[in-house]
């Protein structure tokens, strides 16, 4: 049986093991009411260790709570053995070990983010002593402090907020599995992962430009694919085959790696007019060959790709030296705002369904990755004109609205 005693040094709690073995920890200089607090949590740890009890789950509660140094001592003496004390450096690493079935790029991005959360936190910090107080300081730390890969300090809004994401996420992982019982970065508004700065509408006109000086059939089409179809580039133009095209339908099956595991491999997409006659220029010379870009995967990194790693596949820097040449200042994001200028030139023509099949996500996605505004639709709004609203009819759909509206006026006066 455990005793709370005090001496000169402070208060203790001694208990003897059942082979009779004497035991005490000291808690150190502190009030009867906090040395009562952690009798109680110590006496219920030597109770399960002895007794080989299950860990009372008010007892993961309290330790989640207990400053780290107490905890330390708890270690050392032995007592935390039937509850399993996790590190931050130890849960990073399992929820990897778990994560294999994301794709290469998401699994790029975990790592991103635990490297940071590792470098302000460390390693060794348990993993239930994080609190909300320390995520907003992590926050502050990401958007003002922490080192890119660029060499500057802070990082964006849209990043941190991604970064804030994962580390969320591995709390969520942790508390199903019982091993910690609450999630401090639920408590911290991360903001938003949508960096709007960097949306940019590529005119159809620059992709002509482009596709005019364009250095072969092949990255014509890819430019055409890119901008008039909203692939993505490199992993699903480098998936194609010929045995894609359905020339008789005008059809092509855009195989899409990144949804594959969702259970959406591939999908099929009207062969636009803009595309065709690129599409067909090359088939001229396609004898013999399986896939449609066969030239432009002839590289090392391929092999990465096919594996999963397509953002090895670096055809940024190409498509960046080639709109310098053409005279144009580059764009953020060049292939994906590529992808999003499709979208939005789509949008204006089919209906939403339709488009968000071809582009292959849904509305959400598009909602808060892809949607910007065209200087065509504000120079329409600005210039169009406007049918006068017919008010007879306005009535007589809701006369009730309006009969409230003008006794709300009435009764304001």
């Amino acid at each position: 049986m455990a005793t709370l005693t005090k001496d000169s040094k402070g208060w203790r709690i001694r208990w003897y093991t059942r082979e009779g073995e004497r035991k005490s920890l000291r808690f150190g200089k502190c009030s009867e009411r906090v040395a009562n607090q952690l009798f109680a949590v110590t006496s219920r740890l030597i109770d399960a260790t002895e007794w080989g009890l299950p860990p009372d789950p008010k007892v993961k509660t309290w330790l989640e709570n207990l400053h780290p140094e107490f905890v330390a001592k708890l270690q050392k003496a032995g007592l935390l053995e039937s509850v399993r004390q996790v590190t931050l450096g130890q849960a990073t690493t399992e929820f990897l070990e778990r994560s294999q079935h994301y794709a290469a790029w998401t699994l790029s991005n975990i790592h991103q983010a635990f490297r940071y959360l590792i470098t302000f936190f460390g390693e060794d910090r348990p993993l239930g002593s994080v609190r909300v107080a320390d995520v907003e300081d992590y926050k502050r730390w990401l958007l003002y402090e922490a080192q890119t890969r660029a060499g500057r300090r802070g990082l964006s809004e849209a990043t941190a907020a991604k970064h804030l994401s994962w580390a969320g996420t591995l709390y969520r992982d942790f508390i199903k599995r019982e091993i910690i019982t609450h999630n401090p970065f639920d408590g911290v508004q991360k903001g938003s992962q949508v960096n709007r700065d960097r949306r940019v509408y590529v005119p159809a006109g620059i992709i002509e430009t482009l596709i005019e000086r364009a250095p072969s059939l092949e990255w014509k089409l890819l430019l055409a694919m890119a901008r008039y179809m909203g692939v993505r580039v490199p992993s699903e133009p480098f998936s194609m085959t010929w045995d894609c095209v359905d020339w008789e339908r005008s059809l092509i099956r855009v195989p899409s790696p990144k949804t594959a595991k969702q259970g959406k491999p591939f999908r099929m997409v009207p062969v636009f007019l803009p595309i065709r006659p690129h599409l067909e220029a090359l088939w001229e010379q396609a004898e013999g060959k399986t896939h449609i870009f066969e030239e432009l995967r002839k590289r090392d990194s391929i092999k990465s790709g096919d594996r999963g790693n397509w953002k090895a596949v670096n055809l940024r820097e190409q498509l960046k030296r080639m709109i310098i040449r053409a005279g144009v200042p580059p764009w953020p994001k060049l292939w994906q705002n590529l992808r999003s200028s499709a979208e939005m030139d789509l949008l204006a023509r089919f209906p939403p369904a339709a488009v968000y099949e071809w582009i292959g996500h849904t509305a959400d996605v598009a909602r808060g990755h892809y949607f910007q505004i065209r200087q065509a639709d504000i120079d329409k709004a600005i210039s169009e004109e406007w049918a006068p609203p017919d008010r007879a009819v306005d009535l007589k759909v809701a006369p009730q609205v309006h009969t409230r509206m003008y006794k709300g006026i009435q009764n304001a006066n």
